[in-house]
């Protein structure tokens, strides 16, 4: 998206929240939007929180999708609040090593270990680092307070297995053909084309009696180039057509390409199947443990709101939801 259209739609979109605090004729500063407990968001406090996030948006939702993003946004938002709330009454804190070793960790999975690198990173993300580390303590004490309401999760591997029947679709494997190439240069001229060929067949013909297919190679001065497992659908379709009929072990009919004569060895056709639950397991556990993570957390939220006193100003997020679709 243009810089331009972002600029409009940030502006536009400011024009907008500041308008859903007007009442009565006049406007109300700090109109509050919603309350937990005794913490409260302003309207201006989601402004700045819509702001910041759609700035790490590319491209900026727009109508209809901008509606549900602000929407989402707002969900979190009193989902973050609530869990705040539980973290004080639990005592939960986060110090300071904890969150440098997570934005330490940030900047090698990046490779942003030069301290040059890193604030080049940090104002083209137009955020600083006093305001990444706030971020980072946030999310940690939201992760600590959840982790600390919730029970592990024992996953079976009759379960996983289970799962795997039930998704095996997901890990299916197309055919595949497990190829090599044999490329024998021609001279520009083309002069030495047929003798090349010549080369090429009898090369083929003794492996094809028994000879070492490498040794050969090293004899005539070429390579045998390792292509590895391509899909069948991916092969260009002369490619495809040249090894119609080829057993596995086989070769190709020498074809004249540009600037030389290929040979194809079928190393092995691969039938098309499905990854073996072995491969998986681990891939399958891991998403097992995830969504049985999110569900809990679910869980815990919504036992807050019963907990807790939650109030939101329908009236206002209404409007600001309904002006941001226009958008």
């Amino acid at each position: 998206m243009r810089a331009d259209k972002v600029t409009t739609i940030a502006v536009a979109l400011a024009a907008v929240l500041t308008a859903a605090a007007v009442r009565a004729e006049r406007v109300v500063l700090e109109t509050i939007l919603v309350r937990v407990n005794d913490s409260i968001v302003t309207v201006e406090d989601f402004k700045v929180r819509l702001r910041q996030e759609l700035s790490q948006v590319n491209p900026v939702p727009q109508g209809s999708d901008l509606r549900d993003f602000t929407k989402g946004l707002f969900d979190n938002m009193v989902d973050e609040m609530l869990l705040v709330e539980r973290a004080e009454d639990r005592r939960i804190q986060v110090d300071d090593d904890a969150v440098t070793a997570a934005i330490d960790n940030l900047r090698e999975q990046n490779d942003l270990l030069d301290d040059s690198a890193w604030r080049a990173a940090l104002e083209a993300s137009g955020m600083t680092e006093e305001a990444l580390r706030a971020r980072y303590r946030r999310t940690i004490l939201l992760s600590r307070t959840v982790q600390s309401e919730i029970r592990p999760t024992e996953i079976t591997e009759e379960e996983v297995r289970i799962k795997y029947e039930q998704e095996k679709a997901l890990y299916k494997v197309p055919a595949k053909v497990e190829i090599e190439q044999l490329f024998f240069p021609i001279a520009e001229n083309g002069a030495d084309r047929d003798e090349v060929l010549r080369v090429a067949r009898g090369l083929v013909a003794r492996v094809g009696n028994g000879s070492d297919l490498r040794a050969e190679a090293t004899l005539a001065g070429i390579e045998v180039q390792q292509l590895g497992a391509i899909p069948l659908a991916d092969l260009r379709s002369d490619l495809r057509q040249a090894l119609d009929g080829v057993p596995d072990g086989g070769f190709t009919e020498p074809m004249v390409t540009a600037g030389g004569v290929q040979v194809i060895h079928l190393v092995a056709n691969i039938p098309e199947g499905f990854q073996s639950f072995e491969e998986v397991e681990e891939d399958i556990r891991r998403r097992m443990a995830a969504s049985s993570y999110q569900e809990q957390s679910r869980e815990l939220v919504e036992k807050l709101k019963d907990e807790y006193l939650v109030e939101i100003d329908q009236r206002q997020l209404d409007h600001i939801l309904a002006m941001v679709e226009t958008l």
